[in-house]
């Protein structure tokens, strides 16, 4: 029997793996059983950020028992430091050389910026400034389904997208999202060869819409065998044709729009 396409999981800044699976349902049903996805959990819990040190000292009653996770959080100064990313970025080396490898990975959010670092370090940008911090043996990602996606703003980072990333890539962005504006959605797609831009009328969040799920399994049918299959509907496979045409009228860009309501 093949071995199923594995995709690494990441979730937004304050979110979980498990929450990241719920907002992700319209995805999962895309690829259904014909891929493994992996939902990583960030190291950084930032539950308790807002409290002071002497609520901390205080007994557990302060504490929130759900999990708020995050893979770096910002502290600006005179310049931005993102603490906990270095870590973050220990954590992930370790799992993909443990779990991997990896066909793809779905990023919402932090999850998605970290997923560009991540297809960039292993593209060869860790020749060029920090990487994982340890040894990491894994092939290129072969693809990338982002949501709400961004870029690190501090200079020091600019190694990471000083070249166009030559990796598929599919983006997600809302017309109404006040997280992760639409500039800076289109600045974190302009990185790559030839981004997948699928613009829907909503906030910060992936579109659980037939729309989007149609779009996103015929991003996806070449990397992960069956998405499409037999039994495919006529709407999916619509999809997938009007990617194809896109592809021999805009090597550089798509854009898909989902107006639904």
């Amino acid at each position: 029997m093949a071995t199923k396409p594995k995709i690494l999981c990441l979730h937004g800044f304050g979110e979980s793996g498990e929450l990241l699976r719920i907002r992700s349902r319209n995805f999962h049903r895309v690829v259904e059983d014909h891929a493994d996805l992996v939902y990583l959990d960030g190291h950084l819990d930032i539950a308790n950020l807002h409290l002071t040190a002497a609520d901390l000292d205080r007994d557990n009653s302060t504490h929130v028992d759900f999990k708020n996770l995050a893979w770096w959080w910002s502290r600006k100064s005179k310049t931005v430091e993102y603490r906990g990313l270095e870590e973050s970025l220990e954590q992930v080396g370790r799992v993909l050389n443990e779990q991997g490898p990896f066909d793809g990975i779905l990023g919402f959010s932090q999850g998605a910026c970290l997923a560009i670092i991540i297809t960039a370090l292993l593209g060869g940008r860790a020749e060029h400034g920090p990487g994982f911090g340890i040894e990491v043996t894994h092939p290129p990602i072969k693809f990338l389904v982002l949501a709400g996606a961004f870029l690190l703003s501090e200079p020091g980072y600019k190694y990471l997208y000083a070249e166009k990333i030559n990796v598929p890539s599919f983006h997600m962005s809302g017309e109404y999202d006040t997280v992760i504006t639409r500039d800076e959605a289109r600045a974190a797609s302009s990185i790559f060869e030839s981004p997948v831009l699928f613009d829907f009328v909503g906030g910060h969040f992936i579109p659980q819409t037939p729309q989007c799920a149609n779009a996103m399994a015929a991003f996806v049918a070449p990397f992960v065998p069956g998405v499409l299959g037999d039994s495919a509907d006529d709407s999916v496979a619509d999809a997938a044709a009007d990617t194809d045409a896109a592809d021999s009228t805009s090597p550089e860009q798509q854009i898909l729009q989902d107006v639904s309501a």
